[in-house]
C-alpha cells in the first residue's frame, strides 16, 4: 500500500481580511511536495490530501 498524497497549501490574505486557501499542488509524498514549495519560492504548507479534502466529500462529475 502507498502513503497518503501530499497538497501544497497557500493561504492567501484578500482585501476584505478573510482568507482562502489555495492547493497549488498535489504530490507522492511530502518530500517531493516540500521540494515543490522550495523551487515555487513559495511559504505554502504541505498537508496529506485527505486533511484538505474531506472524505464524506463527493466529487463533481459529469454525466454524459
Amino acid at each position: 500500500m502507498t502513503g497518503p498524497l501530499f497538497a501544497l497549501v497557500l493561504s492567501v490574505g484578500m482585501t476584505n481580511g478573510t482568507y482562502q486557501e489555495v492547493v497549488l499542488g498535489v504530490y507522492d509524498n511530502q518530500q517531493q511536495c516540500e521540494i515543490a514549495a522550495v523551487e515555487q519560492h513559495v511559504s505554502g504548507e504541505c498537508y496529506p490530501v485527505d486533511a484538505v479534502i474531506p472524505a464524506d466529500e463527493i466529487p463533481a462529475s459529469r454525466q454524459f
